[in-house]
């Protein structure tokens, strides 16, 4: 599965697999909890996924080759 990664994606991703929750990723970027949950619907609806743990166990399979520039 070549799964496509925005950097911003990247980023609330691999916050995910450190345990936060939207709300504490949104305080961490400075945006809203809105935002964090729209990044992560936009990566579900392109790749394919269907929650939170699927997208963190591709982005860990993938690596830094799935960022997009």
């Amino acid at each position: 599965m070549a799964v496509r990664f925005s950097p911003r994606q990247a980023e609330i991703v691999s916050l995910i697999a450190s345990g936060y929750s939207d709300k504490q990723i949104a305080i961490a970027l400075r945006v809203s909890q809105r935002t964090v949950r729209t990044q992560l619907e936009r990566l579900y609806a392109a790749n394919g996924l269907h929650c939170r743990a699927q997208a963190v166990h591709v982005w860990a399979l993938s690596g830094p080759s799935a960022t997009s520039p």
